[in-house]
């Protein structure tokens, strides 16, 4: 039940990034057939331009892409919201960063 209650929490997350996103940006090359993307080359833009289901998909996918990735087996379901909330913030404030850099900046641990 929580999963799906983080899943509707990121749709509407990600409704709201896509408004913040009001200025025009370039779009990535990362399509690179009608049905194939680069997934390391998507740019921010990309993401905040796609629909409300499309932007939460995305944002999913690369929650669990970017972990593994990582090597991370273990995920904390109740930080998902938050953490997908910092990467559109992100994304907004960077629209041509690529969305893998955009997770790692706003998910990196703090400096101390």
């Amino acid at each position: 039940m929580r999963l799906a209650s983080a899943a509707i929490s990121i749709v509407c997350i990600a409704a709201f990034a896509g408004h913040l996103s009001a200025q025009e940006s370039p779009r990535s090359d990362a399509k690179v057939a009608s049905t194939k993307w680069n997934v390391e080359r998507v740019l921010c833009s990309d993401l905040l331009a796609a629909s409300d289901d499309d932007r939460a998909s995305a944002a999913m996918f690369y929650f669990g892409y970017l972990a593994a990735k990582e090597n991370i087996h273990v995920i904390d379901v109740s930080k998902i919201e938050d953490n997908i909330r910092k990467v559109m913030k992100q994304c907004s404030a960077t629209p041509g960063e690529t969305v893998p850099t955009a997770f790692r900046q706003a998910l990196r641990a703090p400096k101390q």
